[in-house]
């Protein structure tokens, strides 16, 4: 019903530049130029926003390269750059499904975007920033049970084990103040 009114709207607009009064003369170039620029700002590639999954990929790798930077002695270095590698190529799939085309460069300047996000958003987002660095891992822990043959994209989780809540929300606690230092 919206989109009928909407385009009955522009079919009378239409109609009175054809037919134009002084008034309409005078305002038929605006009126012409704001239904270009409508055109143009509500394309189908402005509709396609980036899907939960391409969001949390994106953002997991950016949290697995934090930790992987901050705690580069940490016995488990190893498996947070696997992560990065994993989350950015999910990341680079879905965003390749939702416009066409991804390449490296664009998973590298997403992550490098979400870093400085992480950086200055920290201070008044701790809490929120921690628990992402818990449900990444416990993400990515889906991902390790698959072992090296990585066959389906895990769910990603909604109830997250003790164990595993605590095993990230101590990396996330040494993480993060290290990094931010």
């Amino acid at each position: 019903m919206t989109q009928f009114n909407f385009l009955t709207d522009v079919l009378v607009t239409i109609d009175h530049m054809n037919n134009p009064s002084l008034i309409d003369r005078a305002t038929a170039p605006l009126i012409t130029a704001l239904l270009l620029a409508g055109c143009l700002v509500i394309s189908p590639s402005s509709l396609a926003q980036e899907s939960k999954e391409e969001i949390k990929a994106a953002r997991c790798s950016a949290i697995f390269t934090m930790l992987a930077e901050a705690l580069p002695e940490d016995p488990d270095t190893m498996v947070f750059q696997r992560f990065i590698r994993l989350f950015n190529e999910l990341y680079l799939q879905e965003k390749k499904e939702r416009t066409g085309s991804a390449n490296a460069e664009d998973g590298e300047s997403r992550r490098a975007f979400l870093l400085k996000e992480f950086r200055e958003t920290y201070a008044s987002r701790e809490g929120a920033l921690k628990e992402e660095v818990v449900l990444c891992g416990a993400w990515g822990d889906a991902y390790l049970a698959q072992g090296d043959n990585v066959t389906h994209v895990p769910v990603i989780p909604k109830l997250i084990p003790a164990s595993v809540r605590q095993k990230y929300e101590a990396l996330a606690a040494e993480g993060w103040s290290r990094w931010l230092k």
